[in-house]
């Protein structure tokens, strides 16, 4: 093929495969905004609502594992065609849902057909980009679904009040179409084994295990961890890893090689994919808390002054490629890292009586460190790897990434209602010239960012609770960072050209005949 010709077709699937990122982590969030008017549309219980949020992202990073597998089998652009086109019929059903049960189905929908796109759109675009030039399309993939998860509250918030609630799935359709046009059309056909059998066993637990954490995770920073839905499916998942692991190793052409993991760079990533979505988007909820509920701006205006840490994200993605080629991985992931913890370290200085202006500094630097962290751990975890098992190592990478988001924001939130509770306590509140009994509620409602409604003689002690919240967490979310720092000094290769060098093959017992050379 002409070196234009191939130069074009990797555009093309570049461009397809950022597309379709850009619709499914839009979607992981941009439901929030529009629970209010569902609720009242379709006379939504509090629990139904509770799953149309997470009906999406319980699936989503249940299926990435096995969605990678089962790509790197049956092939690729199989894998995520299927995908596509379950995501656009998830989003028609949520669109003309007549009520919450089936706006519930159509979002489980949406989230398998997430996972199918995801877990094979990294391997697609290292084959459509080799050497140097992956970096670059790695940056503008990250960049598309980063900036489409931080600004889907402010779309979403636009589409509601102008079109109603159903326009945030119905909008799904259009681009919907093009991405599977584009995906039959562009993507090769290649990439499929069919001499490798599926492990069914390994696919069914890896679901169960991926699915009972995030649930556990899920429910217990909405219900409360002695919850029995949590403890439930906290002792599912732990069961559930035991037999997974056991599953494993006995099979002869595994759903998980876990001996991925004793590839140094490929541990090393998988942690650091994890901690960065931790750190990165774990916070946004408390953030945006404090910008509506205390500072009192709109959603809309929300949204506008968080555009300041997406409008970081895209700019640190646009020039990471050439800082990877210059510096080498290492540099570029610790400098992602410290500047994220210096940026929660500016954010820790806000006070009761701070403007948002005083936080922007430290978004910005966020946003910039979060911007050159997502290509590089992208790439490694797709480079260190034989390339028979990229898919597998891409889904295993990315299932981190929304159990990153998940831990994240339920740990962020229990340390933000621990020191709100140490500043709100009964004696503080009687103090305030509050009685008692409203002491749990002043609490209640200060954690969640409802000022308006708080009595006014503590509304300034809730301020001040609330903000020390905040503080704390930005402290916790520096150290979380600091750990990324020295996790990349010990795991990532010094240089580009070494990543690809260092493809260690994994065999499986299956071709444990097959000489160490290799291909």
């Amino acid at each position: 093929m002409p070196r234009h010709d191939s130069a074009a077709a990797a555009r093309r699937t570049l461009i397809t495969v950022s597309v379709a990122a850009a619709i499914t982590t839009m979607d992981i969030t941009i439901v929030n905004v529009a629970l209010a008017a569902i609720a009242a549309d379709l006379s939504a219980t509090l629990p139904q609502l509770q799953w149309t949020v997470n009906a999406y992202p319980l699936l989503f990073a249940a299926l990435l594992l096995v969605g990678g597998s089962v790509s790197d089998r049956l092939g690729r652009r199989r894998i995520f065609v299927t995908g596509v086109a379950l995501f656009t019929v998830g989003s028609l059903l949520c669109g003309v849902a007549p009520g919450p049960q089936m706006l519930i189905a159509g979002r489980a929908v949406q989230g398998i057909g997430g996972a199918l796109i995801f877990a094979p759109a990294l391997p697609l675009l290292a084959a459509a980009y080799p050497g140097q030039r992956r970096n670059a399309a790695m940056g503008v993939f990250s960049a598309t679904a980063a900036v489409s998860a931080a600004i889907a509250p402010l779309v979403g918030g636009a589409l509601v009040s102008s079109l109603g609630w159903r326009s945030i799935f119905l909008v799904n359709l259009l681009p919907g179409a093009f991405v599977l046009f584009g995906a039959l059309r562009w993507l090769p056909a290649a990439g499929r084994q069919p001499g490798r059998r599926l492990d069914f066993a390994g696919a069914v637990l890896g679901v169960l295990l991926l699915g009972a954490v995030n649930l556990a995770v899920i429910s217990g920073a909405d219900d409360g961890w002695t919850r029995p839905v949590t403890l439930v499916a906290a002792g599912v998942a732990v069961v559930t890893l035991v037999l997974f692991v056991a599953t494993e190793r006995r099979a002869a052409d595994p759903m998980l090689q876990l001996a991925l993991f004793r590839i140094r760079a490929f541990t090393g990533v998988s942690v650091l994919s994890f901690l960065t979505r931790a750190v990165g988007f774990g916070t946004m909820p408390y953030l945006v808390l404090w910008l509506q509920g205390m500072l009192g701006h709109s959603p809309l205006q929300a949204g506008l002054q968080l555009s300041a840490l997406s409008a970081a994200i895209v700019a640190g993605s646009l020039v990471v490629a050439r800082l990877q080629h210059r510096y080498g991985n290492r540099t570029v992931v610790v400098t992602g890292f410290v500047a994220i913890c210096v940026g929660y370290l500016l954010v820790a200085r806000v006070g009761a009586d701070s403007t948002w202006l005083e936080a922007l500094p430290g978004l910005v630097l966020i946003g910039a460190g979060m911007g050159l962290l997502f290509a590089p751990l992208m790439g490694i975890s797709v480079s260190v790897v034989p390339p028979q098992q990229a898919g597998m190592a891409s889904g295993t990478a990315n299932a981190f990434f929304p159990l990153g988001t998940a831990v994240g924001a339920a740990v962020f939130g229990a340390v933000l209602a621990g020191r709100v509770g140490s500043g709100l306590s009964d004696d503080a509140v009687r103090a305030a010239g509050v009685a008692d009994a409203t002491a749990t509620e002043v609490r209640d409602l200060t954690s969640a960012g409802r000022f308006a409604d708080l009595p006014t003689e503590v509304e300034r002690l809730a301020r001040v609770a609330f903000v020390d919240g905040l503080t704390t967490v930005a402290w916790v979310a520096a150290g979380a960072a600091a750990v990324g720092v020295a996790v990349a000094l010990a795991t990532v290769p010094s240089r580009r050209d070494k990543t690809d060098s260092s493809v260690e093959r994994v065999p499986t017992r299956a071709d444990v005949r097959r000489p160490a050379g290799g291909d």
